[in-house]
């Protein structure tokens, strides 16, 4: 071992490294194993200026995906999305916020809202999902929307109510701040606590976002103590 070269040396610890990593089971974060250098802000992720208060519930980190109905990144990230959350509810509280950046997307936001305030979200999301990306259907104003709830089985009036309610148009602004103030330039994106932002057009990949996020919660455990 001391008689081999400099960079001889080198290659056998990295690829020591890399066979170690290989073997390992993946399981749910707790620490931070490592401070990778290749998720430095500014290549892989950025950081939020100034940081925006995470709304959390209790002590988990908040990781919020911001999405577009139409964006078809969106929809190929939904079952991926689901794998990587299974074994997280201890250490994450996810959240979605439909992102609005221009006008076109309001009404596809109000209809995450709408779902929301009736309490059919779980259903209607996967469903409007389906209708837009595989029966290709469009969905821009209010009587496209109308139909579609309409077709899932919602009283008319429940949907008009819900539509044209406080709750729903407080909820779409909310949605419109948030995605100025976390600096949002395309969907989908991760926020992790407020002070950080990944993204495909930052990592190159959707599963590149998955492990830059992973690495962001567990920096984000590393401070708490946890």
């Amino acid at each position: 071992m001391k008689n081999l070269p400099l960079k001889a040396l080198k290659l056998l610890v990295i690829g020591t490294l890399l066979l170690l990593s290989a073997c390992s089971s993946q399981k749910p974060i707790t620490k931070v194993q490592s401070a990778t250098p290749e998720y430095q802000p500014g290549a892989y992720y950025q950081l939020i200026n100034p940081p925006v208060l995470a709304n959390r519930t209790d002590n988990r980190v908040e990781v919020v995906e911001m999405f577009f109905y139409a964006c078809p990144h969106c929809y190929v990230l939904e079952p991926k999305l689901a794998n990587w959350l299974k074994g997280k509810q201890d250490i994450v509280e996810f959240k979605r916020i439909p992102a609005i950046l221009g006008p076109s997307w309001a009404d596809q936001a109000k209809a995450y809202y709408v779902a929301e305030k009736l309490n059919i979200l779980d259903t209607i999301h996967p469903a409007l999902l389906k209708a837009i990306h595989v029966e290709k259907r469009k969905f821009y104003d209010e009587y496209s929307v109308l139909d579609f709830f309409l077709e899932q089985g919602v009283d008319r009036k429940s949907f008009i109510d819900a539509y044209n309610s406080p709750y729903v148009a407080e909820k779409v602004n909310f949605a419109r701040a948030m995605t100025v103030k976390y600096g949002l330039r395309g969907v989908p994106a991760l926020i992790i606590n407020g002070k950080y932002k990944t993204a495909q057009f930052y990592t190159g990949s959707q599963e590149k976002m998955l492990k830059v996020a992973d690495f962001l919660i567990s920096k984000e455990l590393l401070q708490a103590g946890k």
